[in-house]
């Protein structure tokens, strides 16, 4: 969250854990407050190459639908699994490039 933050100045929170619930009401909050409301969970691609799941996508895809918000995944052709990982393994340019790309 915090490098998503301050690089593109997109307010963004994190959870403890990929395993974490939000509650209802935090989220209504979040929604009540801004436009759009995105979920960016790892992209677990070398667990999906290994045993065919990706527990990340998993539980961005079940928290985006059970709250109506807008799932995004760092494409797995950048082999990073999270943005932290694309900043540090591409730079800036590219990872803002990315980041354009999947917030539409």
């Amino acid at each position: 969250a915090l490098c998503l933050w301050a690089n593109t100045g997109i307010p963004s929170v994190s959870l403890q854990s990929e395993t974490t619930s939000i509650k209802p009401q935090v989220m209504q909050q979040l929604k009540d407050r801004f436009k759009k409301v995105y979920i960016l969970y790892d992209n677990d691609f070398k667990n999906e190459a290994e045993t065919g799941q990706n527990p990340g996508r998993e539980a961005a895809k079940s928290i985006a639908k059970t709250f109506d918000i807008i799932q995004i995944e760092i494409p797995s052709s950048y082999k990073a699994k999270d943005s932290s990982d694309l900043y540090k393994q591409y730079g800036k340019d590219i990872f803002l490039r990315v980041l354009k790309q999947i917030i539409k």
